[in-house]
């Protein structure tokens, strides 16, 4: 097989995965904590924020572009009423995170962003992920006339529910890691 059409099949596989796991998440976080909805779109815990920190220092564009594309497939039945919020949606949800990767890694690759990455620096991330996806959303919903969208008082819970469920997700995955990690002898 020609080296660009294996990178471009790997990479298609990357992005159906991120996006397998995205809607995944969303469902399991929509079933799990169904009683801390503030309002429709948004929770105070919210675990696929989680992942999108993940994928996206991880994978990258194809992480972001996953997300985009779970978003997409989880947006489905608006399509006939408002197909530019599907649209909005998807794209804010994936590409804000990716956009403030690259400003705040200074444009550096995924892969050397990660080996300078402390918890300091993780938590940072998190926060300015959380904080700049829940200002799109609501930036974008309130410019599209969205109905019962208070931008100045939506964004906190959206802020909350994406930190939260960010940490918690982080937490989780180096709770696993850490059980995996192999003994010295």
């Amino acid at each position: 097989m020609k080296p660009a059409v294996q990178e471009a099949l790997e990479t298609a596989a990357l992005i159906l995965g991120s996006a397998f796991l995205f809607a995944i998440f969303f469902k399991f976080n929509a079933w799990l904590f169904s009683d801390l909805i503030y309002r429709d779109g948004i929770s105070w815990v919210f675990l696929p924020a989680g992942f999108r920190v993940i994928l996206v220092l991880v994978l990258g564009l194809p992480g972001a572009l996953g997300i985009v594309l779970g978003h997409f497939y989880l947006d489905r039945d608006l399509i006939q009423s408002s197909l530019s919020l599907v649209v909005v949606n998807g794209l804010v949800s994936g590409l804000t995170p990716f956009v403030m990767m690259k400003l705040l890694g200074k444009g550096m690759r995924s892969g050397v962003l990660l080996q300078s990455l402390n918890p300091q620096r993780l938590l940072q991330f998190t926060l300015v992920f959380a904080g700049a996806t829940a200002f799109m959303h609501q930036l974008s919903w309130t410019l599209m006339r969205r109905d019962n969208v208070n931008m100045w008082v939506d964004v906190w819970p959206m802020f909350i529910g994406d930190a939260l469920g960010a940490l918690l997700m982080l937490y989780c995955f180096k709770f696993v890691f850490s059980c995996f990690r192999p003994k010295a002898f």
